[in-house]
């Protein structure tokens, strides 16, 4: 958690002292949305259905062209916030507007704090937050959006259903609404940063394949909603090559060079002889891991379909699935500090890459043949924001 404070401040960037004598959002996580996600999975469609539709706006014989991270990164937060807070909230551009700057502010804002002197960080973060925005705008939303709902507790449904009555429920006694709000801020921060850098990545690569394969994606999801009766769990498990391309991503692009950040609050020795002093930070070279021969054929080129191919080689469903984490797979983290919401980002983005093959066509361009350049900042990378794609409405919906 030390590593983690200091790599986004937190007690700047989303006041660290409301979240820290007890992280319950991550039990929350972890245990009741987990659980839940079977009865989120027609919201999310229904979301994503809506806020494509009036994204794309294409008709049969038009193409639209749309920034593809800045337009991701929006209907991800949308679409996530219709589980998080329900309609109302979800469909209020000036929140989504808000929310979405903070969540992509907060990895630009972190580094200016750590390289200013501790003296200085409150009113450099006063002046960032400012100029590219804060938690203040956000929370002006959220704020009186849960105070309105704990007042009016006696009108929910018998069981919590969105994410913000759960953790309403699980609340600390005497917490402040404000601590709540911040909670509730964290979780829209990690779902939609990560989640739009994965779909983005996703997109880029997959307007690269052929005719034949993309049609072999669509065949699998068009089987997999037959056989189980239409939109579950079960037929969201069965769209392995949806799920493998998400994982190779993951694995080809990351999030950031190194992961795994801890540091040490007591001086020790690890095994092969290198003493890490007390107040030291170490990390895992996460190209190290997800490049090595060893582990991954051909690890140089990035295949969509290597991880539903290694699923077929092995006959197993789950061991190389997108959420699932393990020593030589890290976007997310491992062991106890692993992603928590990580169950829930990769049904959500499966039903949106699925529902986006379904209804629309998608391509460079013309003149472009090749994916763009990530860039770089501070150790994360991110998908050009600049590149474009052009969805046009298939002829015929499958679904």
């Amino acid at each position: 958690m030390q590593a983690v404070d200091e790599d986004l401040q937190l007690p700047y960037t989303m006041d660290k002292h409301q979240l820290a004598s007890n992280s319950y959002q991550a039990r929350v996580l972890r245990t009741d949305v987990n659980r839940s996600i079977p009865t989120y999975i027609p919201e999310i469609l229904d979301e994503s259905t809506l806020a494509m539709t009036e994204t794309f706006k294409p008709v049969t014989s038009e193409s639209t062209s749309v920034p593809v991270f800045d337009t991701m990164t929006h209907l991800i937060a949308r679409i996530s916030n219709r589980v998080i807070f329900g309609e109302e909230l979800c469909r209020n551009e000036k929140f989504l507007h808000a929310v979405v700057r903070f969540s992509e502010t907060v990895p630009v804002i972190a580094p200016f704090l750590q390289w200013s002197h501790p003296i200085f960080r409150p009113i450099v973060y006063f002046v960032l937050a400012w100029a590219m925005g804060g938690k203040k705008e956000p929370l002006k939303y959220l704020i009186p959006h849960l105070k309105h709902k704990m007042q009016n507790r006696e009108t929910w449904a018998e069981k919590p259903f969105l994410v913000s009555d759960f953790i309403i429920k699980s609340s600390l006694p005497q917490e402040p609404v404000e601590g709540i709000a911040v909670r509730l801020l964290n979780i829209n921060f990690a779902s939609i940063h990560t989640s739009a850098i994965f779909i983005t990545q996703a997109l880029f690569e997959m307007a690269l394949l052929s005719p034949e394969e993309l049609e072999s994606m669509r065949s699998e999801i068009k089987e997999a909603l037959e056989s189980e009766n239409g939109w579950t769990k079960g037929a969201i498990d069965k769209m392995v090559k949806i799920d493998s391309a998400l994982r190779e991503v993951g694995r080809y692009y990351g999030l950031v060079h190194s992961t795994l950040s801890r540091v040490a609050m007591l001086g020790c020795d690890l095994d092969e002889g290198t003493y890490v002093p007390a107040g030291f930070r170490v990390a895992v070279d996460i190209r190290a891991i997800h490049f090595d021969p060893t582990v991954y054929k051909d690890p140089e080129q990035c295949d969509l379909f290597r991880f539903s191919k290694m699923r077929a080689q092995d006959g197993t469903d789950s061991k190389y699935g997108f959420a699932m984490v393990d020593a030589n797979y890290l976007p997310f983290g491992a062991g106890r500090h692993a992603c928590a919401g990580r169950f829930f980002a990769a049904m959500e983005l499966k039903i949106m890459l699925a529902h986006i093959l379904l209804e629309y066509d998608f391509k460079y361009p013309p003149g472009i043949t090749q994916r763009p350049k990530n860039m770089i900042f501070n150790g994360a990378i991110i998908p050009d924001p600049k590149t474009r794609l052009l969805f046009t409405a298939r002829a015929k919906k499958a679904l």
